[in-house]
């Protein structure tokens, strides 16, 4: 792709919204990691284990209640 002006509406010369470039890209992404956490198990297990921890950070981890 070659570089593109966006106009104050940020639309390009295509009439494409720069939000669509980025949804595309990131839509493309979360489709590479699933085919990856499928064909991966040690993938799999990393993602697993980083969902656990993102779980346990917050504030209301193994039922303590916090007043």
């Amino acid at each position: 792709m070659e570089i593109k002006e966006f106009n104050n509406h940020g639309l390009d010369n295509l009439g494409i919204h720069w939000v669509q470039y980025l949804l595309v890209t990131l839509i493309s992404l979360l489709i590479f990691l699933l085919g990856v956490d499928n064909a991966v198990p040690s993938f799999h297990h990393f993602v697993l284990s980083l969902l656990f921890q993102l779980q346990c950070g917050g504030l209301n981890c193994n039922g303590v209640k916090i007043n």
